[in-house]
């Protein structure tokens, strides 16, 4: 079958697919990291594509877009949980060959994000004015920001459900499927946005809101490729009529597996927001110098979420086939791999760290600032791709109140404090970049710890 040109092999029958609970690890490691990676790096790839379009509406519209799309952000990070809790429980019964049980948790799951998407859309269209203002849109941006939002919110059951689906996906260990599915929603985004933006061949201009409307669009044609695939028998986990008749004990199971990496994704999302007001108060010369390091910093560590999507899906599964060695095994050495790939990224960093950033600005406070924030926080980064596989094995097998204290910790006590004493009082805006890296690399060790007292072994899901 092909859908939009990206074709999706049907699965073959259960008993003939790859079993991730026997054989050998790397190759496991391997047949899931690859699409997992190249899935986060696609999302990256949207995004680079939808600023495009919208910057050649001008720079109110590029502000709207980009306020706005950090107010979407702190909504999603509200479901993202339940992508979380809905991927331990599959990759659980799948690892134990419980396959009616892990279709049942699937559509159990689905109702939850088809009801807390209906939830979250009344809240963004009840609450998108108040929001934009607080973060700056004055009268230029905010009408734009209004129906960039608008649109986002009345089709936001598709926003929301489609990840989470795919979430389910990657449990059940079906990641080319996901990859498939986001590769076709994102090549149809791509495609169809400037029509809708700029207004070519007779298509209405709409501007910001056709920004919008063209990822909905996208995100709902993948969403009935996912419910097709579900309905077909292609993947690993199927979807029943009978299934979904709600089944409160297993909704809950999903939710307090989840609620815990909600409150996780609120707690990155508010300390990035204090950073950045911390660089703020340094100039927009700083800002700019910030915002391109972050930039290139993000796109380094895509690899590292893909990898920590193996390792949830690996930990899950081999906890269900009653293998905690090899679910053990299996994060560590995802860790590992990560860590040598970000190894080699902070010496290349610390050595192209100037070239880098004049590519995007050439102003020489800018490449300052953001040549020394690549270097500080490209060293930590070694830590930190060891944090994120293990954090995501913890996902995996469940155990999610850890990694939330944990971050808790690292943000909150850590980081932001550090950075906030280190820039008032010692090294002025460079202290910033120094207690993000502190914070990195408290939030690496104290995920080693915790993994490595092993408690995360006997989580009941």
């Amino acid at each position: 079958m092909s859908d939009g040109g990206i074709a999706i092999e049907p699965a073959p029958p259960i008993q003939q697919r790859r079993d991730y609970t026997k054989g050998s690890i790397n190759s496991a490691i391997f047949a899931l990291g690859v699409p997992m990676t190249l899935e986060m790096a696609m999302i990256s790839l949207y995004q680079v594509a939808d600023l495009y379009w919208v910057g050649r509406l001008g720079s109110a519209a590029l502000a709207a877009v980009a306020i706005a799309i950090t107010v979407r952000w702190v909504l999603n990070s509200l479901s993202m949980g339940l992508g979380v809790g809905g991927l331990a429980v599959v990759a659980r019964r799948i690892g134990a060959k419980q396959h009616e049980k892990a279709n049942h948790a699937v559509a159990q799951a689905i109702l939850l994000s088809f009801v807390l998407s209906l939830f979250l859309s009344a809240l963004g269209l009840v609450t998108m004015r108040p929001m934009l203002r607080v973060l700056g849109a004055g009268p230029d941006v905010l009408p734009l920001g209004v129906d960039f939002l608008r649109v986002t919110y009345l089709g936001m059951w598709a926003i929301v459900m489609v990840p989470i689906i795919n979430s389910l996906y990657r449990g059940a260990g079906d990641a080319r499927i996901a990859l498939g599915v986001l590769a076709f929603a994102n090549v149809l985004n791509i495609v169809i946005e400037p029509f809708l933006v700029l207004g070519w061949w007779g298509v209405p201009r709409l501007g910001v809101g056709g920004a919008a409307l063209s990822t909905v669009i996208a995100q709902t044609a993948g969403l009935l490729l996912q419910i097709g695939i579900l309905a077909s028998g292609r993947a690993r986990i199927r979807l029943h009529k009978r299934d979904l008749l709600p089944d409160l004990p297993i909704m809950r199971r999903v939710l307090t597996i989840g609620a815990p990496s909600t409150v996780q994704m609120l707690l990155r999302a508010s300390s990035r927001v204090t950073l950045l007001g911390l660089v703020g108060l340094f100039g927009t010369l700083s800002l700019a110098g910030y915002g391109v390091a972050n930039r290139i910093l993000l796109i380094a560590f895509i690899p590292g979420f893909g990898m920590g999507n193996a390792a949830a899906t690996l930990v899950g599964q081999n906890l269900g086939a009653l293998q905690p060695k090899r679910a053990a095994r299996s994060a560590w050495l995802i860790a590992a791999y990560n860590i040598g790939f970000m190894a080699i990224f902070a010496v290349f960093a610390f050595l192209a760290a100037p070239g880098l950033i004049a590519f995007f600005d050439h102003a020489p406070v800018v490449v300052n600032y953001g040549a020394t924030g690549l270097r500080i926080v490209g060293v930590s980064y070694i830590f930190s791709a060891m944090g994120v596989v293990l954090a995501r094995g913890l996902d995996g097998a469940g155990n999610t109140v850890p990694a939330m204290s944990i971050n808790l910790l690292s943000l909150w006590v850590v980081q932001i404090p550090i950075a906030y004493v280190l820039s008032k009082s010692f090294l002025g805006a460079d202290g910033i970049w120094v207690g993000i890296a502190i914070g990195n690399i408290a939030n690496g060790l104290l995920m080693a710890y915790w993994f490595y007292r092993g408690h995360w072994k006997k989580k009941d899901v």
